[in-house]
């Protein structure tokens, strides 16, 4: 198992293509509604990698065997009242290579890349019926809202999503 925090998606194009569309096709609650195209989830990754060309994005991944298994972004904020705070958005782990704690895996990786990156202020939301809601708790993420029917799944029923933050130090950890 390795966790690569990358500069270039281009390597790994087919593998998170895969990735996403297992993701969305399984229901996971990252922004798309199943059936999710291959050609749909090209153009997605390489809009992000325009983002982390312009450094306004950090990917993180877990590879296995050479394949890509997981995979979490960090969006930074561009506001100069906002430098020291993040996004974390659309952690995924591939159907076959969950309840490996591949998630949590994936989340101390954005802790530490943010820590260096001198962020301080962690900030994300999640379905609140979803598995992960459970997992940043245990984390120590902090719930400060629920918003009702924010997410609508395929079958058309709206979910309430929870909204979290975790303060963290900073470091000058060098993570590559």
């Amino acid at each position: 198992m390795e966790l690569l925090k990358v500069d270039n998606l281009n390597p790994y194009l087919d593998d998170l293509v895969e990735l996403l569309c297992d993701a969305v096709d399984s229901g996971a609650p990252i922004g798309f509604l199943p059936p999710m195209s291959e050609s749909e989830a090209k153009a997605y990754w390489l809009s992000i990698n325009d983002d982390l060309q312009a450094n306004s994005r950090q990917v993180l991944l877990i590879r296995e065997d050479d394949k890509v298994v997981g995979s979490v972004q960090i969006a930074m904020s561009p506001k100069a009242n906002a430098l020291h705070r993040c996004d974390v958005e659309k952690l995924m782990v591939h159907t076959q290579a969950r309840e490996h704690g591949l998630g949590g895996m994936l989340m101390q990786g954005v802790e530490r890349v943010a820590a260096s990156m001198q962020r301080q202020l962690l900030m994300l939301e999640v379905r609140s019926d979803d598995i992960a809601h459970d997992m940043y708790v245990n984390m120590g993420y902090i719930p400060f809202g629920e918003v009702p029917g924010y997410s609508r799944s395929a079958n058309g029923m709206l979910h309430n999503a929870t909204f979290f933050y975790k303060e963290i130090e900073t470091t000058h950890e060098v993570f590559s």
